[in-house]
């Protein structure tokens, strides 16, 4: 790690360049002291100020025993107080107000800070700010104790603000008071599975957010057994990397639900655990190793754990070795009906319950992939179950045609949308099943698709190509633009982007019912859609490989 550890104490200093920039210094102003922002936010000025004291103390930075910074950061926290609530807690300005969850957050930063300073300040220079934030954590602390939460991450969060801060104050009562209300938290058993899902199976943001937490309580309660749950959550998410080096987040349950993330802030998470893990301490610190090798390939400076280096210093020491992701795999993550797939350069993804089941990567390029139907209230094939018969993954969805029949007693009003419909009996004529099953072959898969039950039924199959390639055929060459489809009416097309190629065949087309009436409409400014129609029933394969010289 040593040859690495200029560039985290660069990327503090980036950070800190940006807090003198961007920090608030008109005195009249309410937000004086703060960094800008579109709206007064505590949050970023508590996490950028817990760099920016990293890199006063840290003999590396060119910010180490600024003047200057010293006084910024005294305006910084005087800001923070200022926007304290008499209760202690913080308002998150774009939703939460008097949050504890939001306070925890804070206190998080918050807790860093104080100890780094009492770790390092061997002169007191940094007396003032300590007091400044001991007030701080002493009020939130308060804050912890009587507030709620409204999502499961929350729970943790401040469990462990609870726990930093019984062992920061120095009033007994009080640090008695947090250790008693963390316990409670801690009825609740930590909700994570055996495969290391967490219940928002949020790989972009959340599992992050609860890993830093568990860290937390393991630290500050002196109990390892926080960490078996980092463990598994780390595990699994080296199986949630793509191809390109993102991460997947298409399951996601929370906002981060198919955004493009990296594992940048997984950096401290897999290096912290290449020491303490039983079981996976060599890929741990393979990931560690690839994530800032990557960081420093691609400029990314948000990297932001120089504190947490400091704090536990032992991660300074630690060698990385070998570097690297897993790039063969294939795992069934029951709990959230997730499939993920890897051979070397080539991703692929299953979703239970999502209308887009299948995603489909080749280095940087991303297929997704769902099913049309219009059948009654049913848009959209819906995997039911997924099922695993050697190297092919099964996928089921069914549903029922019916229609309402009349009240045999009469009821209480005419009004239509006060009356019990639900109790009403229901005619059912029909039925429709979809079975899909993605076979593994050589470069790619192959998706056969078969309908059984009612006939006549326009069915749809929508790859969603990204913009900005071209998609190659015998008799046309067409650039794939935001908003633009095509269908394809039989053999196979060449879709290309940068220097990746991939070859879709199996084409067909028996009707043009590709958006309008009932049905909804997947273009966007983004995708390109190439669509495959057919009436029910129907029996087609097509396939999709990466094409490889």
């Amino acid at each position: 790690m040593e040859r690495y550890y200029n560039f985290v104490v660069e990327c503090a200093d980036r950070k800190t360049d940006y807090f003198i920039s961007n920090q608030v210094m008109d005195e009249k102003s309410p937000d004086y002291g703060s960094v800008k922002n579109a709206f007064i936010d505590v949050k970023m000025t508590v996490y950028t100020c817990c760099t920016c004291v990293a890199a006063y103390l840290n003999p590396k930075s060119k910010y180490y025993n600024s003047e200057q910074l010293l006084k910024r950061l005294s305006v910084a926290y005087d800001f923070i107080h200022r926007f304290q609530r008499e209760d202690g807690s913080f308002d998150f300005a774009s939703c939460n107000f008097k949050s504890a969850p939001d306070t925890a957050f804070i206190i998080k930063r918050l807790t860093y800070t104080y100890n780094l300073i009492k770790k390092y300040d061997n002169q007191n220079r940094l007396k003032e700010i300590k007091d400044k934030l001991y007030n701080i954590i002493y009020s939130a602390a308060n804050a912890l104790i009587t507030g709620g939460f409204h999502t499961p991450n929350h729970r943790w969060a401040i469990a462990a603000g609870l726990a930093a801060c019984a062992n920061i104050i120095e009033d007994k009562n009080l640090s008695e008071q947090c250790i008693k209300r963390m316990n409670e938290y801690f009825i609740e058993p930590i909700d994570c599975t055996n495969d290391g899902e967490y219940s928002e199976r949020s790989s972009g943001n959340y599992n992050a957010v609860v890993n830093t937490a568990m860290i937390m309580l393991c630290e500050e309660l002196n109990d390892d057994r926080f960490l078996e749950y980092v463990d598994r959550n780390l595990n699994m998410m080296l199986m949630m990397i793509d191809a390109d080096g993102s991460i997947f987040t298409e399951n996601s349950l929370r906002q981060d639900k198919g955004r493009k993330e990296y594992p940048t802030k997984y950096f401290y998470q897999f290096l912290y655990m290449s020491r303490k893990s039983r079981n996976h301490a060599d890929k741990f610190n393979a990931a560690a190793h690839k994530i800032i090798v990557d960081a420093i390939e691609n400029r990314d400076f948000s990297l932001d754990c120089l504190h947490l280096l400091m704090l536990y210093d032992w991660m300074s020491d630690i060698e990385l070795k070998e570097i690297g992701f897993p790039t063969e795999y294939s795992k069934y993550f029951p709990y959230s009906g997730l499939v993920r797939v890897r051979k070397q350069d080539i991703t692929y993804s299953l979703i239970q319950k999502e209308k887009n089941f299948l995603y489909f990567q080749y280095n940087s390029i991303r297929l997704g992939i769902k099913i049309g139907v219009s059948y009654f209230q049913h848009r959209n094939f819906i995997a039911e179950s997924i099922e695993q018969k050697e190297n092919t993954y099964i996928m089921k969805f069914k549903a029922e045609g019916w229609y309402y029949l009349p009240f045999k007693e009469k009821p209480r009003t005419s009004d239509w949308w006060q009356m019990d419909n639900k109790s009403r009996e229901l005619y059912i004529n029909s039925f429709t099943e979809i079975i899909v099953s993605v076979t593994d072959v050589p470069n790619g898969i192959e998706v056969h698709i078969k309908t059984s039950g009612i006939d006549r039924i326009p069915v749809r199959l929508e790859i969603s190509l990204p913009v900005g390639g071209k998609l190659y055929a015998d008799n046309f060459i067409t650039e794939t633009i935001g908003k633009g489809y095509m269908i394809l009416r039989k053999g196979e097309v060449l879709f290309a982007k940068g220097s990746d190629e991939l070859i879709i065949s199996g084409g067909f087309a028996s009707h043009e019912f590709i958006r309008g009436g009932y049905s909804e409409d997947s273009t966007g400014d983004h995708n390109f859609i190439l669509y495959m129609t057919d009436y029910t029933n129907f029996d087609r394969t097509i396939t999709i490989k990466a094409k490889k010289d």
